[in-house]
C-alpha cells in the first residue's frame, strides 16, 4: 500500500512539473524577427508544446490507473482495517459503503471510526425499538383504543426526549423537515378543531392519535443518517410476524391455540389486531419489506429468513380475503419492478413464485378461509394439512433462496429483465381490473357520500375531527354501522377541510418522492413498494385510524425523507434548547393523556364486571386527567342507573351532553333517567340524532 502511494504521488508530482514548463515555454514569437527565423522558432514552440501534451497525457493516464488500483486495494482492505463488518453498517460490502471513495484506512479514536462504531451500535438498538413499537401496537387490537396509541406516544416522545437531550439531534434535510412540519401542522389542526367541532372531546382524541405519527417520525429523525434503513425495515417487518404468524396458527390450528369454538364477533378471525384488512395490510407490508431484504440484505442468514418467511406471510393474507390489501399489493410491486434495478427485480419475481403459490393453495381451502360461525375448530383437519404444505413449501422457499436464486440472478438477468417488465405490466392490469371488487359487499359508497354532504356544509374547516360518525347515524339509509368513512383523504376533507387533506398529502407524499430519490440504494425500492401499497390502501379503508398499521408506515417514510438529503450537519445550541423543550411538553402531555385513558378502561371494565362503585372512582379520575370526557361521566351515569339512583344518573348524563351535544347515547340514556317532558325531550334528540336507531 505505500509503495502503491509513493508511486502515486511521484507521478502526480511528474505531472505538476510538466504542466508548469508548459506554462514557462508557450510560443512566443517576437515581431519585428525576420520571417524565416520567426516561422522556424514558431515551429520548435509548437513542436515542443506537441511533446508535452503527449507526455503529459499518458503519465495522466498511468497515474489514474495506479489511482484505481489504489483504491480497490484500499476497499478490498478496509474492513479489516476498520474492524467492523460492512453488515454491520447496513451495506452489502465494505466497498459498496466507501465506493468513489479515496479516504484514509480508519484509525481506532479518530472521529470517523467513532461514527462508524456509533452506525453499528445505533442500529440495532433502533431495529429492536421499531419491532418493539410495531409488535406491541398491532397485538393490542391494531393500535385502534386510545391506551394503545397512548401508550406508543409516550414511549417515542421520553425516547426521542431523552436522545435529544443526551447527544443533540441531527440538523433535518428538505424532505425530513416538510414531512415533520406537515405531521405537526396535522397534530395542531386536528387540535384546533375542538373550537368549531360538532363533537369537541373526539377532537382531542384524534389530536392524541396523530401526536404518535408525529412523535415516531421525530424520533427517527434525531437517529437521523446515522442508522442505516436496512435496521428499521427489518425491525418493521420482525415486529409484523408475530401477529401474522399467531393469526396463521389460531386459523389453521384453533385446537392447539385453545381457540373458542364459537365467533365472539367480527374481529375474532383477524386476532390479534381485530380487524382483517388492517392485519392483511400489515402483512403486505412486510411481504414487500421481506421481498427488498431476501435480494439486497448484507447477511446471508438474513436474505435466507426474509426468503423463508414470504411463503406465511402468503399464506395469512389469502386467510384474510382482503381485495384492497391485494390491490395495495399489486400496486407496491408495480413500483418495485419498475423502479430496481433490472437483475434484483427479477430477483424478487422469482422470488415470489412459491409464495403466490402457498396463498392460491390457502385460498381455495373455503372451511378453513370461511368457518362457521358456531363450531370455527371444524375446519382444524383441513388446517392441519395446510400448515404441513406450508412446512414443506417453506423448505422448497429456503432451497431456491439459498441455492438457486443466487445463480438465477447472476446468469438469467437479461431473460428476468424482459419477464419483469411484462410481470409490471400484468400486475398494473390485474389492480386496475381488481380495483372496483375491492369495494365488493361493502357501503364505501355511502359513506363516501355522507362523508361529501358533511365536507359541502362546511368546505373551509371541515366540522371537526372525529364527527364523520354522527353524520352517518344522521344521514344513513340502512341500519350498517361504522365509525369510520373507510377512506383517509375522504374523511379528512370532511372532518378537517383542504387545509387538513393539504397536510395528509404532504405528510404521505414526500415519503414517497425521498424514496424515489433512494431507488439507487439497495433498500430504496422496497421502501418505495410499501409506501406505495399504504397510501394505495389507505384510499379505501381506516387504516389512519389503527396506529399499529399506519406506524410502520410512518416509520419506513420518515427514514425514507431522512436519507434522501445529505447530512446538515448538527443541531445548534439554541435550536436544540427548543427542541427538548418541544419533546418535554409533548412528554407531559402524553402522560397525562395516558393517564385519562387508562382510568376511562378501567372504569368500563369495572362496570362491565359489574363493579359499579369502583367504576364511578375510576371514571372520576379520569376525568382529572381529560376534564373533556364525555365517556367518563356516561359511565358514571350507567354505573349509577344500575344502582337504582336515577338522580345521580340524570346528573351525569346532562354532564356528558354538555360536552358533547351530538353524542346519541348520552340523550338516550338521559331518556332513560329521566320521566315527563325532560324524557320525551332527550327521547327526541336521540330520534333526530340517530333517526334508525341500534349502534353506531
Amino acid at each position: 500500500m505505500r509503495d502503491h502511494d509513493h508511486r502515486l504521488a511521484a507521478r502526480r508530482r511528474s505531472c505538476a512539473h510538466l504542466r508548469r514548463g508548459r506554462a514557462r515555454r508557450e510560443p512566443v514569437v517576437e515581431l519585428r524577427l525576420a520571417e524565416p527565423e520567426r516561422s522556424r522558432r514558431l515551429a520548435r514552440a509548437q513542436q515542443r508544446a506537441r511533446h508535452d501534451r503527449v507526455r503529459h497525457e499518458s503519465l495522466g493516464a498511468q497515474a489514474h490507473a495506479e489511482l484505481a488500483g489504489v483504491r480497490a486495494a484500499r476497499a478490498r482492505q478496509r474492513a479489516q482495517l476498520v474492524g467492523i463488518p460492512g453488515g454491520g453498517l447496513g451495506v452489502a460490502d465494505d466497498q459498496q459503503a466507501h465506493a468513489g471513495q479515496d479516504r484514509p484506512p480508519l484509525r481506532p479514536g479518530s472521529p470517523r471510526y467513532r461514527v462508524a462504531v456509533a452506525k453499528w451500535r445505533l442500529g440495532p438498538a433502533v431495529g429492536t425499538a421499531a419491532f418493539a413499537l410495531t409488535a406491541g401496537t398491532a397485538w393490542d387490537e391494531g393500535g385502534f383504543h386510545a391506551v394503545a396509541w397512548d401508550r406508543a406516544l409516550v414511549g417515542l416522545a421520553v425516547l426521542a426526549f431523552a436522545a435529544v437531550v443526551l447527544d443533540g439531534a441531527p440538523r433535518p434535510g428538505r424532505h425530513a423537515t416538510a414531512m415533520l412540519a406537515a405531521l405537526a401542522f396535522l397534530t395542531a389542526w386536528t387540535a384546533a378543531s375542538w373550537l368549531w367541532s360538532d363533537s369537541p372531546p373526539a377532537a382531542l382524541d384524534e389530536a392524541q392519535r396523530v401526536a404518535v405519527y408525529l412523535a415516531a417520525a421525530v424520533a427517527v429523525a434525531i437517529a437521523g443518517r446515522r442508522v442505516p434503513p436496512v435496521w428499521l425495515a427489518g425491525g418493521v417487518a420482525a415486529g409484523i410476524v408475530p401477529a401474522a404468524a399467531w393469526n396463521l396458527a389460531v386459523r389453521l390450528a384453533p385446537d392447539w391455540t385453545g381457540r373458542a369454538p364459537q365467533r365472539a364477533d367480527i374481529g375474532s378471525l383477524a386476532t390479534p389486531v381485530g380487524y382483517a384488512n388492517g392485519l392483511a395490510l400489515l402483512v403486505v407490508l412486510a411481504l414487500l419489506l421481506a421481498l427488498g431484504l431476501a435480494a439486497t440484505a448484507p447477511a446471508a442468514p438474513v436474505r435466507a429468513a426474509a426468503a423463508l418467511l414470504l411463503v406465511p406471510f402468503a399464506a395469512d393474507l389469502a386467510l384474510q380475503q382482503s381485495a384492497g390489501a391485494e390491490v395495495a399489493l399489486a400496486a407496491g410491486l408495480v413500483a418495485l419492478v419498475l423502479v430496481a434495478p433490472r437483475d434484483r427485480a427479477a430477483l424478487s419475481l422469482a422470488l415470489l413464485v412459491l409464495p403466490l403459490g402457498t396463498a392460491l393453495a390457502v385460498g381455495r381451502e373455503g372451511s378453513v378461509v370461511s368457518p362457521p360461525a358456531q363450531d370455527l375448530t371444524a375446519a382444524a383437519g383441513a388446517g392441519h394439512r395446510l400448515l404441513l404444505g406450508l412446512a414443506l413449501l417453506a423448505a422448497a422457499q429456503l432451497a431456491a433462496a439459498v441455492f438457486l436464486v443466487p445463480r438465477f440472478a447472476r446468469d438469467g438477468a437479461p431473460l428476468a429483465a424482459r419477464a419483469a417488465a411484462v410481470t409490471a405490466a400484468l400486475l398494473l392490469a390485474a389492480g386496475l381490473v381488481a380495483a372496483p371488487f375491492a369495494l365488493r359487499g361493502h357501503e364505501r359508497g355511502s359513506y363516501w357520500g355522507v362523508a361529501l354532504r358533511e365536507f359541502r356544509a362546511d368546505p373551509v374547516v371541515g366540522s371537526g375531527a372525529g364527527t364523520f360518525v354522527d353524520w352517518w347515524l344522521r344521514a344513513r339509509t340502512t341500519a350498517h354501522s361504522t365509525q369510520e368513512a373507510h377512506s383517509l383523504y375522504v374523511e379528512t376533507l370532511a372532518e378537517l377541510g383542504p387545509a387538513g387533506l393539504l397536510a395528509v398529502l404532504v405528510a404521505l407524499g414526500v415519503p414517497l418522492t425521498a424514496s424515489l430519490r433512494l431507488r439507487g440504494t439497495a433498500l430504496g425500492p422496497a421502501l418505495l413498494a410499501a409506501l406505495v401499497a399504504y397510501d394505495v390502501h389507505a384510499a379505501v379503508d381506516f387504516d389512519w385510524e389503527l396506529a399499529g398499521v399506519t406506524l410502520p408506515a410512518v416509520l419506513l417514510g420518515a427514514a425514507a425523507a431522512v436519507h434522501a438529503d445529505p447530512s446538515g450537519g448538527r443541531l445548534q445550541a439554541r435550536p436544540r434548547r427548543a427542541a427538548a423543550a418541544a419533546l418535554a411538553g409533548l412528554t407531559a402531555a402524553a402522560l397525562l393523556a395516558l393517564a385519562g385513558s387508562s382510568r376511562l378502561a378501567a372504569a368500563s371494565a369495572a362496570e362491565a364486571a359489574g363493579r359499579f362503585d369502583a367504576a364511578v372512582a375510576e371514571a372520576r379520575g379520569a376525568l382529572r386527567y381529560a376534564p373533556w370526557s364525555a365517556d367518563a361521566w356516561r359511565v358514571i351515569g350507567e354505573s349509577r342507573l344500575a344502582q337504582g339512583d336515577r338522580a345521580g344518573a340524570r346528573d351525569a348524563f346532562q354532564s356528558a351532553v354538555r360536552l358533547d351535544p351530538n353524542g346519541w347515547q348520552a340523550w338516550a340514556e338521559l331518556a332513560e333517567a329521566s320521566t315527563g317532558e325532560p324524557r320525551r325531550a332527550a327521547e327526541a334528540e336521540a330520534a333526530r340524532l340517530n333517526p334508525l336507531g341500534g349502534g353506531g
